[in-house]
């Protein structure tokens, strides 16, 4: 009982409250660290021209903006895209020239090109064809005998049923404006300038491939920036660099005002997770040209939905984007850097940038990263260790090792083992069995409530327990000197993370190596000096220096967390219906809440009855959550666009679909249609499901693919590819409702020549065939069993087969059409062993699909398929279309 007594009676407790005051802390810190993401300057208006002639005007770009925005969606091929949108253009290219300084020579080009390349586009092989898509390409001339352009791309096509204002018509008005500025300077640039307004990404990434491998100035080009989007608003995230050219971050850390930079994007981007790709890709890859890739990721729930519209950005969000480009264009044109790479000189090796919260930016190389993390890692871990024993005596080291190994190191590695387990497993039940996974898709806070509290709490407990079950009952530390060891303990379990992400390669360490270099400040300012503890003073100035440290950590972390929620929240709504969704957003919580709050977790040991007032705060706020998310509407995943809130939608792909089996004389044998709808989210199935019962449908004539007849036999079932790369669903039609569709591309056999090789034992079949028709379409081309594909006329190397699961291979090809254009040839070479020839007589080569798509095409949609398509809720985007599938044997 007196040891009992003593110990509720210490003197290092905190109050009971206390807990709530950290909590307050970190909430208040993670509101600041939100709200400087969508801290933008204002736009610059008219009335500015005047007083500003030579700085980027937000309002006129918004200008541009709103008239590309008229024109609604703008898929390749359409009059939208392919006149409305070039006459637009041009008629701000005609307007620019007229008002141009005399000095400057502006040229303009319309590059209508065709071509085809192989290219891996998440996971799937595919061969990209693509036929009179067009670049419009302006020229700021630079002075004469300076060697080297600087290129700026964005595109002006858009996805079908998106009007594409912030992908990518944001960034071609910035684009715009920054052209019209330069092209008033009295003085010529020192190096050209290249603006490539490009009308074919979406498809994707195809234009770009026609500008960098054949247009004549496109070999003067030496770097290039990339405006994208992958969401709506906010500011811009410089998300790639390179490769290995750092003196291009180095430039942007010069020359951006308003910088908003982290490799960690980088990392994530490249490695896959992101179901997106831009043009970068395609300068890097074909042009091997370094540059800058910059892209919107806030409110990625709009992008390619028909949301994403003038309605939803503002002048702001232009101004940002444009003053922090002119500002780079203009260093990189007037110094010497392009120079230097037209020379031949090449810069290598990686960089490790970041800024802070927009404040300021950090760059420096990997190597000096490395050392520095390591530097940190060991400096923090000393002084730590020192001020310990400095306070205890050097005789008392196993205490004070145990005290960091067993209650910081384990407990922290314990806690975050139980965080993510119990996360989850959260995931599992909300999914399974209350099926109501993705609520956090609308309700942003309830990611907080139903993962990160429990987290967090998961995490305290671990501390708590730890304490209670490992305290040594005699020990030479006092309490609140063995919380401060065990801080030691955490920022061993972080160096250790570090070390091992700094040896992988990993550049993301530097989340990891700023928080450490906080943490480790602490120590160095408050233990060194003997005189720190005489003064009241001077103990208030040390106990400020500490919240500030904190608060600029916690700053610091709080970040990572919204990042990370901006970019996998919205994915989630277009990553597919197979796996569940919560299991990422649950393991992103849980990491993000340990960076967060891991140099808080011993504190808990100080506070008096943690488990009635901090850890049980955030357990019934956990469970409050769960509630809200199982039980009531505000865990519905999907919400309509209101004069209060702003969409998030559900997806949903639906194509009427008509299939035709072709006899070898070009004639259809058989028939039959349907509606195909690609699963982009959890949810999608169930909802179509549910608006096909409540339209009258039988659900019998509900398949997916798998379950189709055909499946086995045909090439993909009879579908087009998508429908078995990614999860489908495929609804019978009767013959009253088979599309109506005027015009498709056909394919007709030409020729077919058959030799033999000189010792008889090869027969090589020749065929020529002839693909007629100007629209976006697919082919998948399946040789016959023991007959090989061995060449063909579309690409010099063969590209290896799309494969999906072990019964569906085939050869795929999309093709796109801007302008109109002639029929396109297909020679394919096959070959197959004169014993077979001899045994199979007649029997087909080869089975070959093509798949028209017709987007944008809602006045021929059959009356049915348009009363179907209105009956989904308003929260769905829909994105109709009429497909047609051909299947063909030679």
């Amino acid at each position: 009982m007196k040891s009992k007594q003593k110990t509720t009676s210490n003197l290092h407790w905190w109050p009971w409250y206390g807990g709530w005051g950290m909590l307050v802390l970190l909430a208040l810190c993670g509101t600041a660290s939100y709200l400087s993401f969508f801290h933008l300057p204002p736009a610059l208006t008219d009335s500015d021209l005047g007083r500003l002639p030579y700085a980027f005007n937000g309002a006129r770009a918004w200008n541009t903006l709103v008239a590309l925005d008229a024109l609604g969606p703008k898929p390749v091929g359409s009059t939208a895209n392919e006149i409305g949108a070039v006459k637009l253009l041009e008629r701000e290219f005609t307007l620019i020239n007229a008002t141009k300084h005399a000095v400057q020579e502006v040229l303009y080009e319309k590059q209508i090109t065709s071509g085809a390349y192989g290219i891996n586009f998440f996971g799937s092989s595919m061969t990209s064809v693509y036929r009179n898509v067009q670049n419009l390409i302006v020229r700021l001339a630079g002075q004469e005998g300076v060697a080297g352009a600087l290129m700026l791309n964005c595109h002006y096509d858009s996805v079908a049923s998106s009007p594409g204002a912030s992908d990518d018509c944001g960034s071609c008005a910035v684009m715009l404006e920054i052209l019209r500025v330069l092209s008033r300077g009295s003085e010529r640039p020192r190096h050209p300038i290249v603006f490539l307004f490009n009308g074919a990404e979406e498809t994707p990434l195809q234009a770009s491939h026609g500008f960098i491998t054949q247009h004549r100035w496109a070999q003067e080009v030496r770097a290039f920036l990339n405006l994208e989007s992958v969401g709506s608003g906010g500011k811009e995230l410089l998300f790639q660099s390179g490769p290995q050219h750092p003196w291009l971050v180095e430039a942007y850390a010069r020359a951006v005002r308003h910088p908003f930079a982290h490799a960690i994007g980088e990392e994530i981007f490249q490695s896959g997770f992101i179901p997106s790709d831009t043009d970068f890709r395609i300068f890097r890859d074909f042009g091997h040209i370094p540059g800058l890739d910059f892209a919107h990721i806030f409110n990625g729930y709009r992008y390619h939905t028909r949301y994403d519209s003038v309605e939803y950005l503002s002048p702001a969000v232009l101004q940002n984007t444009g003053d922090n480009v002119l500002s780079l264009v203009r260093l990189l044109t007037s110094g010497e850097y392009l120079e230097r790479i037209a020379e031949g000189e090449r810069s290598v090796g990686k960089s490790v940038f970041f800024d802070f919260l927009g404040l300021f930016f950090v760059n420096c190389s990997e190597k000096q990263a490395a050392i520095m993390n390591v530097l940190v890692a060991f400096l923090g871990l000393l002084v730590g260790y020192w001020s310990t024993l400095r306070n205890v005596g050097s005789q008392h080291w196993r205490a004070v090792t145990t005290e960091s190994l067993i209650h910081g190191f384990c407990a922290t590695l314990v806690g975050a083992g139980a965080a993510v387990g119990f996360n989850l497993g959260i995931a599992f039940l909300v999914d399974r069995l209350f099926q109501r996974s993705m609520a956090w898709f609308s309700t942003y806070t309830l990611t907080v409530g139903l993962y990160c509290l429990p987290a967090m709490a998961l995490l305290f407990i671990a501390h708590r327990e730890f304490h209670r079950l490992f305290q040594r009952k005699e020990t030479p530390l006092p309490l609140s000197l063995a919380v401060k060891t065990r801080l030691t303990g955490v920022y061993l379990f972080w160096s250790v993370i570090m070390i091992g992400a700094t040896i992988a390669g990993i550049r993301s360490a530097y989340v990891i190596s700023v928080l450490l270099a906080c943490m480790a400040l602490i120590p160095l300012i408050s233990e060194p000096y003997p005189w720190h503890f005489k003064s009241k003073i001077v103990s208030t100035v040390l106990s400020g220096i500490w919240l500030l440290l904190h608060t600029v950590a916690l700053l610091w972390t709080t970040q990572f967390f919204h990042i990370f929620a901006n970019i996998f929240i919205p994915i989630a709504g277009r990553s597919g219906a197979n796996d569940n969704p919560d299991f990422l957003i649950a393991t992103v919580t849980a990491a993000c809440s340990l960076l967060v709050c891991s140099f808080m977790l011993p504190w808990i040991n100080l506070l008096r009855n943690p488990y009635s007032s901090t850890i049980g705060t955030l357990m019934a706020l956990f469970l409050v959550s769960l509630l809200l998310a199982i039980a009531t509407p505000l865990g519905f995943a999907y919400r309509e666009a209101t004069q209060q809130q702003s969409p998030k939608v559900q997806r949903i792909l639906a194509q009427h679909t008509l299939r035709q089996w072709y006899d070898s004389n070009g004639a259809v044998r058989t028939d039959d249609a349907g509606y195909l709808f690609r699963l982009w989210d959890r949810h999608n199935e169930a909802t179509i499901r549910e608006v096909i019962a409540s339209d009258g449908g039988n659900a019998g004539s509900i398949f997916k693919p798998s379950e189709m007849g055909d499946c086995t036999s045909e090439v993909f079932c009879g579908l087009p590819a998508s429908a078995v790369r990614f999860s489908s669903l495929w609804f019978a039609q009767p013959k009253s409702n088979h599309p109506d569709a005027v015009e498709m591309v056909k394919l007709s056999l030409e020729s077919r020549n058959n030799t033999t090789t000189k010792d008889g034992s090869v027969v090589r079949s020749r065929l020529a065939l002839n693909l007629t028709g100007s629209y976006q379409s697919s082919i998948l081309v399946r040789p016959r069993r023991n007959v090989t594909l061995a060449a063909w006329n579309l690409t010099p190397v063969l590209p290896p087969q799309l494969t999906v699961g072990d019964n569906h291979k085939a050869y795929y090809v999309i093709i796109t059409h801007g302008l109109p254009s002639q029929p396109l040839q297909l020679v394919l070479d096959l070959e197959q062993s004169a014993t077979d020839v001899a045994s199979a007589a007649q029997i087909p080569l080869v089975d070959i699909s093509v798949t028209t798509n017709f987007w944008e095409y809602h006045e021929h949609f059959m009356p049915a398929f348009s009363k179907f398509i209105q009956s989904f809720p308003p929260w769905a985007h829909v994105v109709p279309s009429v497909s047609i599938v051909n299947l063909y044997s030679f």
